[in-house]
């Protein structure tokens, strides 16, 4: 019963939170489904190992070692986002910048924002995982919307008008799988199982998969930030309220990523690997070029990061692209760095903004580090590492793709890819000198420093991505290695 309770922590929480009067109860009930969630993932990591796959509910809930490394995942950086939550709300609360009912109501939507996540990655059934995927988005939207100002509304609305339009997109892919599923002898109650499909995947009518495979990439690459289709994306990641950002760009993106690498695999399966291995390179180098200039002249911090995630997205979809062992190990190991650390960026962000009241770079000034020296530390250590900078992890994810690159010969693509990690490097130093170092920023009435909630959120993952940078368990390696192997159909 180890993915069913996953299932129901979060879920049981949000209910909870509907009736509990207390604001420091909401706090702790979400603290704890967090970390009894990460408990139960380290759990299922664990069985996944041994038994290859979990299976409950006659299979209709299904974990593969994909699956356990994206609980993981969510489980982290849910965790950190409660205990971020708490002093960030209450000090929004104090201001006035929050009410009660707010504070309710983002209590309620957060673990049932989890749960979904939770489903659409141990979901079974890809029409399943498509609905809970359209789950997800509906809960975030209001979360986007949350503060209630003009901005927040309109981010909310371009949100939900482009997600809509890719998760029926998505749809389209799913019931063309589907018809492909039937023709080729699946019973129609299984006709959607990740579980079956792979077994028949060979028989599948190939015009009709890269159709599919068309769908859900443009479907599923909106919800993933996948440039072109990213543009919501900086939007509601700079307007959402802190702790919702940090979810939204550590995780979110990365589960309908999942959604994506689960047809890539079918679509591998029935015409090869040169169909879908061209498509997502190709989005993958759009993605971290078309971000790299919007680096460079961005102003607002929030928006910053959020180009940020449109650049990793692309560096994870330019490994899954080559699908290779190696490029493909780099890809999902990054997934992992890239959620320790995007988290921090928004908390640090959303520290500032606190204190003073805005975003705007250049009205902030420079001398972040003498007004607010712990958040400026965490926030430049934050950002060395996002730029793949060495000793931190995301320099060895990124340098095993570009390895896997160079293995198989794709000269241009390693030219791109590196181009483009030097444009973001070189942007995100250049806004990090201009904000931390020199004078203190604008004058401000709040002396306050951040709250010891948020150095704590900060400091568990920055410690956790210093760790797993020089040592990664040989259990949790294994585990990676069988993730690539699931994105490789079992190669």
């Amino acid at each position: 019963m180890l993915l069913s309770t996953l299932l129901l922590v979060p879920m049981g929480v949000a209910i909870a939170c509907l009736v509990v009067r207390p604001y420091w109860l909401l706090e702790t009930l979400n603290i704890l489904a967090a970390g009894i969630a990460l408990t139960l993932g380290i759990g299922l990591a664990f069985q996944v190992l041994e038994h290859g796959t979990v299976e409950e509910w006659n299979s209709f809930l299904y974990a593969d070692a994909l699956s356990a490394w994206m609980v993981l995942l969510i489980s982290v950086v849910s965790l950190a986002s409660s205990i971020y939550s708490v002093g960030y709300f209450r000090k929004e609360l104090a201001s006035g910048a929050a009410t009660p009912g707010k504070f309710r109501e983002f209590y309620v939507l957060t673990p049932t924002f989890i749960f979904a996540m939770f489903f659409v990655v141990l979901a079974n059934n890809l029409g399943v995982m498509w609905i809970f995927l359209e789950g997800t988005a509906l809960v975030s939207v209001f979360l986007v919307a949350l503060n209630n100002q003009k901005t927040s509304l309109e981010a909310a609305w371009k949100y939900i008008m482009l997600g809509s339009v890719g998760l029926v997109l998505g749809l389209f892919g799913t019931i063309l799988t589907y018809a492909s599923a039937v023709d080729a002898g699946l019973e129609t109650m299984s006709g959607l199982n990740w579980s079956h499909l792979m077994s028949v995947a060979d028989r599948f009518n190939p015009n009709i998969i890269k159709l599919a495979f068309i769908f859900v990439l443009v479907g599923y690459g909106t919800k993933a930030g996948i440039a072109p289709m990213h543009t919501w994306l900086p939007d509601a990641h700079s307007e959402a309220p802190t702790p919702t950002s940090a979810m939204l760009s550590g995780v979110y993106l990365k589960v309908a990523l999942y959604g994506l690498i689960r047809f890539h695999t079918l679509t591998t399966q029935c015409v090869g690997t040169d169909f879908s291995q061209t498509l997502l390179l190709n989005f993958g180098l759009v993605s971290m070029c078309v971000a790299a200039p919007f680096i460079l002249v961005q102003t607002n911090l929030k928006r910053l990061f959020a180009y940020s995630s449109v650049e990793h997205i692309g560096v994870i979809c330019v490994g899954l692209g080559l699908n290779v062992p190696l490029a493909v190990f780099g890809a999902l190991l990054h997934m992992g760095y890239h959620a320790l650390i995007k988290p921090v960026l928004f908390f640090s962000a959303g520290d500032v903004q606190q204190k003073y009241h805005t975003l705007d770079m250049p009205q902030l000034g420079s001398g972040l580090l003498k007004s607010m020296p712990v958040t400026a530390v965490l926030l430049t250590l934050g950002i060395i590492a996002a730029t793949g900078t060495p000793p931190f992890g995301l320099f060895l994810s990124e340098f095993t793709v570009l390895a896997g690159a160079i293995t198989t010969g794709h000269v241009l693509i390693c030219a791109l890819f590196l181009t483009a990690l030097v444009t973001v490097f070189s942007g995100f130093m250049i806004h990090t000198s201009r904000l931390v170092f020199g004078s203190p920023p604008i004058e401000t009435d709040d002396n306050r420093a951040s709250c010891g909630g948020s150095r704590v959120a900060m400091g568990f993952l920055i410690g956790m991505l210093v760790l797993f940078s020089f040592w990664l368990p040989a259990s949790l390696i294994s585990l990676i290695r069988k993730a690539a192997e699931v994105v490789g159909g079992g190669s």
